[in-house]
């Protein structure tokens, strides 16, 4: 279905952009065409003079969204805009081990009866020892430290000239595989008997071995995102920074984390460009450096670098545009986990205001997001991430010349549910 949606997306761009001049000048395509000159009665030929009385026609109707869309190379966006997908969280687990602390306890009870004419009262002993021990276990546990990877989040296709900071909370992320392992509790006996020295000796050994239980990994995630976004060759093409920091909070202590993330620099290049109406094909790469903590897994310690090609587009439909983006994200590691993504959204703008106002734009919008692991899709590899389709719906406000504050939320729909909702707020600034 996202392949068709491309295919289509591309095609109709394809048009919009052909129909456009090459290098979209501010200038009129051609020079309007001036009154013709009638020739008088009488053999004088005079210019016919406008009609004082007659006015103009007046425009009917809703203005083309192409005098709401503006020029690229501009701090300032108009009364009707189409803002950045909102994205989701797509979150690594990560196999590791664990050792258990328990206990065992021996309990070595011996009777000794004597053998003879006149038998005494057995000889009846107990010894008692506890010692600790130790068991090995495999558990899931989610990996923050790979930050806002993913292309789609506060992205749009066209390359723009932007500051941003990003706030994330995502609720309840947990093991998608397993559920909690409970305590356990077990007991051996062995009996024996011998004859020593005219005595029979009974001997009978009792073992108890108890060992808590692992509860199932169940964690908070806060994330805030700093970056920025530069436009250069006239605009068709742009270099994006984003900086992460998270902190991490669960049920598990051990697990808990605050830091700074690993560094995304994406590049852009819009290949084809409709500036009157706002559309655009664009593409690029992500490039995802290992700047911020690694992980160790059952496998040793893994820290990627992400290298993440992707192609994008916009389609404006009159008030209505569908957006969206394609990726897929390459490790440098083998034992990390390669990600198909595929992005797609709808938006509506639902209120233009005018230039002056401080409210500008309600746009309201919805996102469907794929996720397609391509390798180690068994989950017993040491990274592992699930195959899952998540919802996002937010709204849009423009606010002044240049400015956009978004709120939205997400969770997932199909797949294992390896998070339970996601918060977001999104402050996009124009320069």
């Amino acid at each position: 279905m996202n392949t068709k949606i491309f295919g289509a997306a591309s095609l109709l761009l394809a048009s919009l952009v052909s129909q456009a001049p090459g290098q979209f000048p501010d200038t009129p395509l051609r020079a309007p065409i001036q009154d013709a000159e009638v020739i008088q009665p009488g053999g004088k030929d005079q210019p016919k003079q406008p009609d004082k009385e007659k006015k103009p026609p007046e425009k009917k109707g809703e203005t083309p969204l192409s005098e709401f869309i503006p020029p690229v190379r501009t701090r300032e966006f108009s009364t009707g805009y189409i803002p950045q997908m909102l994205g989701d969280y797509k979150g690594f687990f990560a196999q590791i081990r664990i050792l258990v602390t328990g206990t065992q306890t021996t309990t070595t009870q011996t009777i000794t009866q004597t053998n003879n004419p006149n038998p005494k009262p057995p000889l009846v002993t107990t010894q008692t020892t506890t010692t600790t021990i130790t068991q090995v276990r495999t558990i899931l546990v989610p990996y923050a430290g790979y930050g806002p990877f993913k292309m789609a989040e506060n992205a749009s296709p066209m390359p723009v000239d932007r500051v941003f900071v990003i706030g994330n909370y995502f609720n309840g992320i947990r093991d998608p595989q397993n559920g909690p392992i409970g305590p356990s509790a077990f007991t051996t006996t062995f009996t024996g008997i011998q004859t020593k020295n005219g005595s029979t000796v009974q001997t009978a050994v009792t073992t108890t071995t108890v060992l808590p239980g692992t509860p199932r990994v169940n964690m908070n995630l806060y994330r805030e995102v700093f970056g920025f976004e530069k436009t250069l060759l006239d605009g068709r093409a742009s270099v994006e920074l984003r900086v992460p920091f998270h902190q991490m909070q669960g049920n598990v202590d051990a697990f808990g984390s605050s830091s700074a993330g690993d560094l995304t620099i994406v590049g852009k290049y819009a290949f084809l460009l409709n500036r009157d109406t706002g559309g655009v094909l664009s593409g690029g790469l992500a490039v995802t450096a290992p700047t911020g903590p690694g992980i160790d897994t059952i496998d040793g310690r893994i820290h990627s670098v992400l290298l993440q090609p992707w192609g994008g587009f916009i389609l404006p439909i009159d008030r209505f545009y569908l957006h969206g983006f394609h990726s897929v994200v390459i490790p440098t590691d083998s034992r990390d986990v390669t990600l198909l993504f595929n992005d797609v959204g709808i938006g509506y703008q639902l209120y233009r205001g005018d230039p002056g106002r401080l409210l500008r734009a309600i746009v309201p919008t919805a996102e469907i997001h794929v996720t397609t692991p391509l390798t180690h899709r068994n989950g017993t590899g040491p990274i592992f991430a699930p195959d899952m389709v998540a919802f996002t719906g937010g709204v849009h406000f423009g606010l002044g010349r240049s400015s956009t504050l978004s709120f939205g939320a997400a969770t997932p729909i199909t797949g294992p549910r390896t998070y339970s909702v996601e918060g977001l707020m999104q402050f996009n600034w124009r320069f």
